[in-house]
């Protein structure tokens, strides 16, 4: 018996072979006995095996000689403690495995410690969990207390980039078409064979063992694409991109795809607060407009009716009749905007139709346009192909539709302008184009045209032009209500604008 084993009892080495014995039944866990020279004389259990190591790597050694040199220093001082007489308990990693370790000091019956024993747990799992517990909960710090998407997404970047490491996130926003998104300039078609496919049925794209896919740039070694699906659709992708090669491990992406759908959830829930406060204050603008513009023609009515009164006026009654029919005119206009902006957000908005040709409806339109035209010194040209082109429609609706781009391109034109009318049948549809030369519009106020009460103004004028700003988002009800859709061009500020309707053809089978 040696006087290193001597403190196991009568069994000596067989004390040593009954710890080894119980060290490989400690799932994940290791057992180590250092005697006061600092000299392993057991080192077992499936944690040694699992980090590539065997007990003879150990057993025998001195811990200087076993040991690397980083390791060296805490645990000299830990196993020395220990001897010391004071037990042990650290939580440490080692090449990315974390472990528990517990140690106590092995004393004879006379008190005498002869060595130190530790027992070390595997606990990198629970160190996983309780670092993503950490992230989420960071991630909820700032969703909390956010008011702009922009912070949701920077600290959802932010965390996913401090997990993984070394690589650069990006929340990429999916308001257009899916084959013109990128994210760092790459398209998602690029990340493999039917990526846009995967993420639209919610399923994450990542890179794998093999080769990625043909097309990416050269800097970039491993990817994971989050998608977030919102009423039904792709609205959302977090995008995981690293420059050196990485392992996804299942957690990994679980974490991933927590955070990108926790982000994305708020990101959509600021959104439509702001939507709904950005409508709220344009619906109390098209309450004040409406209210001064009801206001003025009445104005104009009572003013008118007082002279009729007064005697000794010489005013030709006629003439007051005639203006007081227009006032009214432009009265009913309001009114007949404000009912079709309710029948239409409430549903009760109704087309009645049946088989028409196009070309009536352009010209019934161009003829209500006519006078507003004159009036102004514009001039506007027609042209349209000879042919009938059938269109399943409502005629009045479909020229309240093309009239009302008419009196936008009429209102915001300067004298003289041209405005032109052109049809254009291409295979089952056919476009009606409306140029103008005015004012145009920059990119910002194309962005919300067709929004309910957006009334176009100048970018700096915080009053905008007249009008209730319901005309063009009824145009787009109307010509989507027909199966059709609208959109706007300009090239910018006094470079004029192009609208373009677009509706099918109606075929006869």
């Amino acid at each position: 018996m040696t006087s290193s084993t001597a403190f196991l009892g009568p069994a000596g080495d067989g004390g040593l072979a009954l710890y080894r014995a119980v060290a490989e039944q400690i799932p994940r866990g290791a057992v180590f006995v250092v005697d006061r020279e600092l000299r392993y004389i057991l080192a077992a259990g499936p944690a040694l095996r699992m980090s590539g190591f065997e007990p003879s790597d150990f057993e025998g050694r001195s811990l200087r000689e076993a040991l690397p040199p980083e390791l060296l220093a805490q645990y000299t001082q830990d196993y020395a403690g220990i001897l010391g007489g004071a037990p042990m308990e650290r939580e440490h990693c080692v090449g990315g495995v974390w472990y528990a370790s517990h140690g106590v000091p092995l004393a004879d019956e006379h008190g005498c410690i002869h060595a130190a024993l530790v027992v070390s747990y595997d606990i990198t799992e629970r160190k996983r969990n309780e670092r993503r517990l950490q992230i989420l909960d960071k991630l909820w710090a700032v969703v909390r207390h956010a008011s702009d998407a922009a912070d949701v997404a920077a600290a959802a970047s932010s965390l996913l980039e401090e997990y993984f490491g070394g690589v650069r996130c990006t929340m990429l926003r999916l308001d257009g078409e899916l084959d013109e998104a990128e994210v760092e300039e790459i398209p998602l078609a690029a990340f493999g064979e039917r990526a846009l496919d995967r993420l639209q049925r919610g399923e994450t794209v990542e890179s794998g063992d093999g080769p990625l896919p043909y097309g990416l740039p050269p800097w970039l070694r491993a990817f994971l694409l989050c998608p977030h699906i919102s009423g039904g659709r792709l609205t959302g992708v977090t995008a995981i991109l690293s420059e050196t090669p990485q392992a996804w491990r299942e957690e990994d992406t679980r974490l991933a795809c927590d955070i990108t759908e926790r982000a994305w959830t708020q990101i959509d829930r600021l959104r439509l607060l702001e939507a709904l406060e950005a409508a709220d204050r344009r619906k109390d603008q098209f309450l004040a407009v409406l209210a001064h513009d009801l206001r003025s023609p009445l104005t104009v009515v009572r003013n008118s009716l007082a002279l009729l009164e007064r005697p000794g006026t010489n005013v030709n009654p006629q003439a007051i009749l005639a203006l007081v029919e227009r006032q009214f005119g432009h009265i009913n206009r309001l009114i007949e905007d404000v009912l079709d902006t309710s029948y239409i957000c409430h549903g009760r908005a109704h087309l009645h139709r049946h088989r028409i040709v196009l070309q009536e409806a352009v010209l019934a339109a161009v003829e209500a346009a006519r006078a507003l035209v004159s009036s102004k010194t514009h001039s506007l040209s027609l042209s349209m192909p000879p042919e009938p082109i059938p269109v399943y429609a409502d005629p009045t609706r479909l020229a309240q539709a093309f009239g009302n781009v008419f009196a936008n391109a009429i209102k915001y034109s300067r004298v003289p302008a041209r405005i032109g009318v052109e049809v254009e049948k291409q295979d089952a549809q056919v476009l009606v184009r409306i140029r103008d030369n005015g004012i145009g519009m920059s990119p910002r106020t194309l962005a919300r045209l067709f929004d309910l009460f957006a009334r176009k103004g100048t970018e700096l004028d915080a009053l905008p032009a007249g009008g209730l700003g319901v005309g063009l988002w009824i145009t787009r009800q109307l010509v989507e209500a027909h199966g059709g859709s609208i959109r706007a061009a300009s090239d910018g500020p006094d470079r004029g604008s192009t609208f373009t309707i677009a509706l099918p053809v109606h075929q006869v089978h």
